[in-house]
């Protein structure tokens, strides 16, 4: 990604897929997405990457991912990075399925030592 750091870029909503509509229709089929307000897209920081918690849907069963806030995306971690040794990169805590307390919900870690 050749995006300059820390610029906002507009994405689609990985919510909505775009829709601007409530995916699940909790309160009626024609609510308004409640993470993109109903535009279907979304401001990110560049450079981003996919949440590996949600896996880059914006949801976690029926509610919007705690990690991304709804996007689908995280910023990407400045440096070296390793994967998480806790979740093995999959951003989740085996145990309550919550997001990874080590990485948080990221799936990567910093590179020990890198400044």
């Amino acid at each position: 990604m050749a995006e300059r750091e820390g610029r906002m870029v507009e994405v689609t909503c990985s919510f909505c897929g775009g829709s601007g509509r409530d995916p699940f229709g909790v309160m009626s089929w024609l609510s308004t997405c409640c993470v993109c307000n109903g535009s279907g897209v979304v401001r990110v920081a560049a450079p981003y990457q996919r949440c590996a918690h949600c896996q880059g849907t914006g949801a976690i069963k029926t509610l919007t991912c705690t990690v991304c806030q709804g996007k689908g995306y995280v910023p990407c971690i400045p440096g070296p990075v390793v994967t998480c040794p806790e979740c093995r990169g999959t951003g989740d805590d085996a145990s309550s399925s919550l997001a990874c307390i080590a990485c948080r919900g990221r799936g990567l870690l910093p590179q020990k030592g890198w400044q």
